[in-house]
């Protein structure tokens, strides 16, 4: 199963404070996972318990900072999302202007070239801009440029059905304010971009059309940063094997992996207090260290029959938390 990055809320704790308040407790108050994780050490490896703690408060620390990376890269890849999402809706409206009737274009030429040339941009002006622009296409909402820039601003499934001009405008009205959310969404230093971008035209000529400020504004946020972007995690969660490895060994403590001809479903103690630690961190709500598999999946799938036949088509039958944080070719390359 490949893990794909996504938020991790606890990766914005402070990990001292979560650390000092650990070593203050007693085991049998620390969360589930990590009790688990410290059997492996006291009971299964006889590790003393002053070393077990050690042990396991170091590794939890190398959890946080998988944790934290994850969350870096899920940032990373949403700006960049939303970047070349803005990108293409506004290189679409520059098309769309440029094959829209005269009068529409008129009318979009004179909003939106007046309010790039009689302030500074900002995040407010470019708000205002974004509103000319789509009430401009709202003043002719059965054309085919309003209807594609439609298209553009909400997802198909929210598209209207009804071809009404009020129902289009009003549309079209919703799609400015989840516009100007996305642009309020991106980093500064991308909005910084557009900012400085905008000032181009007005300085270089006098005459520019609102297509000219589309395409600028695409072109302050073209970028290669999307065509990189890296969703999986697995380099992540090898790196912080690697760093609990590196813990035992410097503890006096072999890490290993192991399997069982006769148990298919073997772990080593290894691969299981890895999995622990970081399953506390990631998914501290998670079941798949409680016991029999096979029984909580039975149980599931009988509550699912029970349910009524049109939800079942949208409620899972099975867990999702099954696949381990760690896998085992996690183990081979960090090993």
């Amino acid at each position: 199963m490949k893990r794909r990055t996504r938020a991790v809320p606890f990766a914005r704790t402070r990990i001292e404070s979560a650390l000092r308040n650990l070593g203050a407790q007693a085991v049998a108050e620390w969360p589930k996972h990590l009790r688990l994780g410290w059997k492996i050490l006291s009971c299964e490896l006889a590790v003393d318990d002053e070393k077990a703690r050690a042990v396991l408060l170091a590794s939890l620390s190398a959890a946080h900072n998988c944790a934290q990376a994850i969350n870096r890269r899920s940032r990373t890849n949403v700006y960049a999302s939303g970047r070349k999402k803005l990108h293409d809706v506004f290189a679409r409206i520059a098309r769309c202007i440029r094959r829209s009737p005269a009068s529409l274009r008129h009318v979009l030429d004179r909003d939106v070239c007046l309010s790039v040339r009689s302030r500074g941009i900002d995040l407010e002006s470019m708000e205002a801009l974004i509103d000319r622009l789509i009430a401009g296409f709202a003043l002719l909402p059965k054309e085919e440029p309003s209807l594609t820039v439609l298209r553009a601003l909400f997802p198909r499934v929210l598209l209207p059905k009804s071809k009404r001009a009020d129902v289009l405008r009003r549309r079209l009205a919703q799609g400015a304010i989840f516009l100007k959310n996305d642009y309020a969404a991106l980093p500064s230093i991308y909005q910084r971009r557009v900012e400085t971008t905008l000032t181009r035209p007005r300085g270089r000529r006098a005459q520019f059309d609102a297509a000219d400020v589309c395409e600028a504004i695409a072109n302050a946020l073209d970028g290669n940063e999307e065509r990189t972007a890296n969703t999986l995690i697995a380099d992540l969660i090898t790196n912080y094997v690697s760093s609990v490895a590196l813990i035992w060994l410097r503890h006096g403590i072999r890490p290993s992996r192991a399997v069982h001809p006769s148990n298919p479903n073997y772990r080593s103690k290894f691969h299981r207090f890895v999995d622990l630690v970081l399953t506390a961190v990631l998914e501290p709500w998670s079941k798949r260290h409680d016991g029999d598999d096979l029984e909580t999946l039975a149980k599931l799938r009988k509550a699912h029959a029970r349910l009524p036949k049109d939800i079942r088509r949208v409620v899972r039958s099975s867990r999702s938390d099954v696949e381990w944080l760690v896998s085992d070719d996690h183990l081979k390359r960090a090993l």
